[in-house]
């Protein structure tokens, strides 16, 4: 039984530095994720702060405080315990940049350092220590020095999951009677608004522009490509396809605003002088790697689709069904050759805001001699014959 317990203290022993390293680490990583939190937290209360600013300002656009530009002292800005003076930073300076980018408020923002300054006053029952917008006695001299008559409050505050603002304007009087006070209200489960401080606009109208974008993307598009078509050299061609530059245009229709879906219909004319002269006619059907197509970042497609090439001039010959010799390339009849094949393609599509787009695919096209067109895919029954990229651009 003692050789029992003396192992077992031995193994407490061992054990209690690496449990105490464990604590430490998980400790660490609880930490590490607490502040993530607060982070992001801290963000979403900022840009709220900003969403009842600018909601604040454009209603003294609709109902001017003064009917001229008055001075006013930015007297306090509060925030929410536990942001720190930081995100009062943030907040007052864009307080300002919106007050100056909208002069018809006619609310000038006036430096008053007395107001701004500690005051010490001593008297009978004590002394008392305060700014001097909170200091009766110095208010009256603040007025006369900055030039203000009106002090303005601006007290931020979190009840529940709901961001207040609350206004108040007042006189430079000690009593600090207030002349205008206004409360607004907006939930931190809401998306900011993020109006543009020079353009600013009620949050109906500012939601109602944002609604306006999104439903005036069209169905319809109309893209044009540049592409260009590469084929391999087949088994016995002396004279290997040479590739094929391309320029489309055509429509493309997307059956929602989500644009899961699209198909297009596009039509191609490509020239080589003393080579060939070519068209074509194709058609798509592309599906988003995803739900719904974003105006900020780039969506993928993965598109199948398929489509007739005609060609005329010596280049034709690589698709005629013989293998051509050098000589029947350089021969006058060449001029006169022509062929039609068909083909079908897979491929992805990287698009940025629905405008611009670049373009890879395998193409295959199973009536050509693979004497005379190589693969640069075999898959037994499915050889790809064609590599493509395209650049396209949609209006």
């Amino acid at each position: 039984m003692a050789a029992v317990k003396r192992l077992a203290v031995a193994f407490v022993l061992l054990i209690a530095p690496l449990a105490r390293a464990a604590d430490v680490e998980t400790k660490d990583a609880e930490e590490e994720q607490l502040e993530e939190v607060r982070g992001d937290l801290a963000s979403q209360i900022q840009l709220q702060a900003y969403d009842l600013l600018d909601e604040l300002v454009y209603s003294w656009l609709q109902e001017p405080l003064f009917g001229v530009d008055t001075p006013v002292v930015l007297a306090d800005v509060s925030v929410p315990v536990g942001f720190s003076s930081g995100m009062q930073a943030l907040v007052e300076n864009h307080f300002v940049s919106v007050l100056v980018k909208n002069p018809r408020t006619h609310v000038q923002l006036a430096h008053c350092p007395q107001c701004m300054e500690l005051v010490v006053h001593s008297g009978a029952k004590g002394t008392v220590i305060a700014r001097g917008v909170d200091d009766p006695a110095s208010l009256s001299q603040a007025a006369l020095a900055s030039g203000a008559k009106h002090a303005l409050f601006l007290d931020f505050e979190a009840e529940g999951n709901a961001l207040v603002l609350r206004a108040r304007l007042t006189s430079l009087e000690p009593a600090l009677p207030i002349k205008y006070a206004k409360t607004l209200s907006t939930t931190t489960a809401s998306a900011a608004l993020l109006r543009s401080p020079e353009r600013l606009k009620s949050a109906a109208d500012a939601r109602k522009e944002y609604l306006d974008i999104l439903e005036g993307k069209g169905l319809l598009l109309i893209p044009i490509r540049l592409g260009l078509r590469a084929y391999k050299a087949g088994n016995d061609a002396a004279v290997g396809a040479e590739p094929f530059v391309w320029l489309e245009a055509g429509v493309e229709a997307s059956l929602s605003q989500a644009r899961a879906w699209t198909a297009s219909v596009m039509g191609g004319l490509s020239w080589a002088p003393q080579t060939h002269t070519a068209w074509m006619v194709q058609g798509r059907i592309a599906r988003l790697m995803g739900s719904v197509s974003s105006l900020s970042h780039p969506d993928l497609y993965v598109f199948l689709g398929g489509g007739v090439i005609a060609i005329y001039g010596p280049s034709a010959l690589a698709f005629s069904g013989t293998v051509p010799t050098i000589d029947d390339v350089l021969s006058q009849q060449a001029m006169a050759s022509h062929a039609m094949i068909g083909f079908w393609h897979v491929g992805l599509e990287l698009r940025v805001k629905n405008r611009i787009s670049i373009i890879g695919f395998l193409e295959s096209a199973p009536a050509v001699n693979n004497d005379q067109v190589g693969n640069f895919i075999d898959l037994g029954a499915i050889k790809f014959h064609t590599l493509g990229f395209e650049v396209s651009f949609c209006f």
